[in-house]
């Protein structure tokens, strides 16, 4: 059937080239974006021994709570932009943690790591970003990194609920400038379903008045 989102036109390459120049502002940029990522984070539940991949690590704000947590875990990481990289090395480094952190610089699919590896996925604000074929292989790819039982949250702009207002302007405004709005709101819970997940649990919200769901599943 006919997709009922908008597409990102642009390479995953460009992207990162972006991200990086905006990488020096970006927590002062996305403060909001913290309150969401902090209840994915809570969703995800993570425990001491775990072994847990973020896909979109960016200035590594998720990170300092994976590491801490984890003690004698591991915190894996992947992000396309190397000046997100390069902030999440130095947020982690003056926390004393970088030493226990494996970030990953990588625009491509597959996700560079081994079949059945982590016991759970944490991802915010990122699938969004991808153009919508890629989605599906993305989600593929996380079914395949995780192990049986593992589990998947994701925290994304969504159309799990109304847009309202505010959402179907910005959905106006990302389809006319995608390069000045890069990422548009994804049937969040949908697309899980469809690519292989079960939907344990999702709660929805906004952030300046676009709608934001953070779901937790199961492959």
């Amino acid at each position: 059937m006919p997709e009922d989102f908008s597409r990102v036109n642009r390479p995953l390459a460009k992207a990162g080239k972006y991200y990086s120049r905006l990488a020096p502002w970006y927590d002062f940029l996305a403060s909001s974006e913290k309150k969401y990522v902090r209840q994915g984070l809570e969703l995800l539940d993570p425990q001491p021994g775990q072994q847990i991949l973020e896909i979109g690590f960016g200035t590594g704000y998720a990170q300092e709570h994976l590491i801490s947590t984890l003690k004698d875990g591991f915190s894996a990481a992947v992000d396309l932009s190397p000046g997100m990289a390069y902030q999440a090395q130095r947020k982690l480094r003056l926390a004393g943690l970088l030493d226990r952190s494996g970030l990953t610089i990588s625009d491509s699919l597959p996700l560079p790591f081994p079949t059945n590896t982590f016991d759970s996925l944490f991802s915010s604000f990122t699938l969004e970003l991808f153009d919508t074929p890629k989605i599906p292989i993305l989600l593929g790819e996380c079914r395949r990194v995780l192990r049986p039982e593992g589990s998947l949250v994701v925290v994304s702009l969504s159309k799990d609920q109304p847009l309202g207002i505010m959402g179907k302007l910005y959905e106006s405004f990302h389809d006319r400038f995608p390069a000045l709005a890069d990422c548009r709101p994804i049937p969040l819970c949908r697309l899980l379903a469809e690519n292989g997940f079960t939907v344990i649990n999702s709660e929805n919200d906004r952030i300046w008045g676009l709608p934001v769901t953070v779901a937790a599943s199961n492959p």
